[in-house]
């Protein structure tokens, strides 16, 4: 009997990747708010490209082919244009960060990513020249697999990010909290804070002209040492002289991070008599993803909704964000890594000794 391998292939990517799209929807159903979405969503966008393009490749239509290598082109050209200019669009965000924001470390990681990037290949030959080939290049490859690590995750974080923002929230909330940030004179509620604010009003509001439901609107946030009063009373005092006067607002004063403002906002929901499962928090939209953990983390299964975030912060950013994420798991990353750096040693050692030493 004739076995047709072109069949098989073909049938087998397509079969692959209805599999990782069931695994996918399965996940969302779960929980829309964990990198594993964005692990599945990136395999499930590489079989279809795989299938397409093995379909395309048995049919033997020319046209076809000759069409799909134009969209490769159009599409692996930029690729490699932001690869090899990576480093210098860095630096050129971090200098208009550092002339538009304050100088703080965390608005400074495009500057020091960028700085790494440039200087890499130089760093490369200075440790060739110094140190014995094995021992350079053990190095390098642990840098490189670093670097392709922390690379692999960080399209895992936004692919996972893009997914959550194709869904949109019912407008049946019961509550919304607004996640604090620190204040400007320790009194005045930032852009960026006021952003949060108007965004958690603009739901308000379109929930209330379709059902007519008025949620409770939770503003979440304790005083710093700093600040000369709660973030909080600040927000809802900001809220009040904003066209919110007559809404039901609630100040929560309490909370120094994220985990304590759906907490600490969940016991205000519970005293309330309030579904903890009908509700929404409004945050900056890069913050809503790891926001949302932390409130499944407390038991509230709600979403969240972001505010724009200018486009020259959005690098620096996610950045944090994705820093922090990784900070939540960090004994299985440490692991990870550890494992490689290990692996790669024993390999140089083997190496050099079948190789007559260093």
């Amino acid at each position: 009997m004739h076995i047709n391998i072109g069949i098989i292939i073909v049938c087998g990517t397509w079969i692959a990747f209805l599999i990782v799209v069931a695994l996918l929807f399965l996940s969302l159903k779960r929980n829309k708010f964990r990198l594993l979405n964005g692990i599945l969503g990136n395999t499930a966008l590489l079989l279809l490209i795989a299938a397409g393009s093995f379909s395309i490749l048995h049919s033997q239509i020319i046209w076809l082919e000759d069409l799909m290598l134009v969209v490769a082109a159009i599409v692996i050209i930029p690729i490699i244009l932001l690869y090899f200019s990576l480093g210098i669009l860095l630096l050129w965000n971090a200098v208009i960060v550092w002339r538009r924001e304050s100088h703080s470390l965390g608005n400074m990681l495009t500057l020091i990513l960028g700085i790494l990037l440039v200087i890499s290949p130089l760093f490369f030959d200075f440790l060739k020249m110094v140190l014995p080939g094995p021992i350079a290049q053990a190095i390098i490859n642990t840098i490189v697999f670093f670097a392709a690590y922390a690379a692999f995750w960080l399209l895992n974080f936004i692919t996972s990010f893009l997914i959550t923002r194709l869904s949109r929230p019912k407008w049946d909330k019961q509550y919304i909290i607004v996640l604090g940030s620190g204040l400007i004179n320790g009194n005045k509620v930032s852009p960026l804070l006021a952003s949060r604010i108007l965004r958690a009003k603009e739901f308000y509001e379109q929930q209330v002209k379709r059902t007519n439901l008025k949620p409770v609107i939770i503003f979440s946030g304790g005083q710093g040492a700093n600040e000369t009063m709660s973030e909080g009373q600040a927000m809802k005092e900001y809220a009040m002289a904003n066209g919110m006067a007559d809404y039901d607002l609630v100040a929560e004063t309490e909370s120094k991070n994220t985990y304590q403002n759906m907490l600490f906002s969940k016991k205000i929901v519970e005293k309330r008599g309030l579904d903890l499962q009908k509700g929404i928090f409004a945050t900056s939209d890069y913050h809503t993803f790891r926001a949302a953990g932390y409130a499944r983390y407390v038991g509230l299964n709600i979403d969240g909704i972001g505010a724009k975030t200018s486009k020259f912060f959005i690098p620096n950013a996610f950045i944090r964000e994705y820093i922090a994420i990784l900070m939540n798991h960090k004994v299985f990353h440490i692991a990870a890594l550890t494992i490689f750096v290990i692996t790669n040693i024993a390999v140089t050692i083997l190496d050099a000794k079948i190789n007559g030493g260093f």
